[in-house]
C-alpha cells in the first residue's frame, strides 16, 4: 500500500496507478545477541497493472528495493519475540502508461529512503521460526509518499 503523488503536466494521475503490490522478499542476517541483528533485504514487486476507460487505457507499475536493516528483539517468552526495526534501502520505482497497446509515456525514480517497522516473530524451534512484520517506508522517489509495507514469512537461523 502507497501514497501516490504523481503529477504530469500538472495534472494528477495518481488515481491511474495501482497502489497495492504484492512483493517477495529475501533476507540475510546476523543476530549480534539476545536483543540485536543486523539484517540485509532484497524485494521486488509483481507488476501491479490498472485499466481505465473499458480497457482502452493501461498503467503498470513496478518497484525493487535492497538495503539494511538494524533489529531489535524483545523476547517476552522463550519462543515469542517482538520486533522493532529501522533501516536503509535503495529504492527503483518504473511506471508506464499504454492506449491501445502501445505505450504512450514510461516514468521511473529512485532513491536511497528510510524504514522503520515493528512487527513479532514466534521461534518454533531453535532453527525455525515464523516472522510478521509491518514497515512504514519513506523511499524518496518523487511521487510517492510513502509506502506501508507488510510482510510474513518463515525463518531459518544457523
Amino acid at each position: 500500500m502507497s501514497d501516490i503523488d504523481v503529477k504530469i503536466n500538472g495534472h494528477d494521475v495518481s488515481s491511474y496507478l495501482e497502489d497495492n503490490l504484492s512483493a517477495f522478499a529475501v533476507s540475510f542476517g546476523l543476530k549480534i545477541n539476545q536483543y540485536f541483528g543486523l539484517e540485509a533485504f532484497y524485494q521486488q514487486s509483481e507488476e501491479g497493472e490498472k485499466t481505465v476507460l473499458d480497457d482502452i487505457e493501461k498503467t503498470k507499475t513496478k518497484y525493487k528495493a535492497y538495503g539494511l536493516d538494524f533489529i531489535g528483539y524483545l523476547p517476552i517468552t522463550p519462543q515469542f519475540d517482538l520486533l522493532g526495526s529501522a533501516g536503509v534501502g535503495y529504492y527503483d520505482a518504473e511506471a508506464s502508461y499504454e492506449v491501445y497497446g502501445i505505450e504512450r509515456l514510461s516514468l521511473s525514480d529512485n532513491g536511497f529512503g528510510w524504514r522503520v517497522g515493528v512487527g513479532g516473530q514466534f521461534n518454533i524451534t531453535d532453527n525455525w521460526g515464523i516472522r510478521v512484520m509491518a514497515r512504514y517506508v519513506d523511499p524518496d522517489i518523487e511521487g510517492l509518499k510513502n509506502m506501508v509495507d507488510i510482510s510474513a514469512g518463515i525463518r531459518y537461523t544457523f
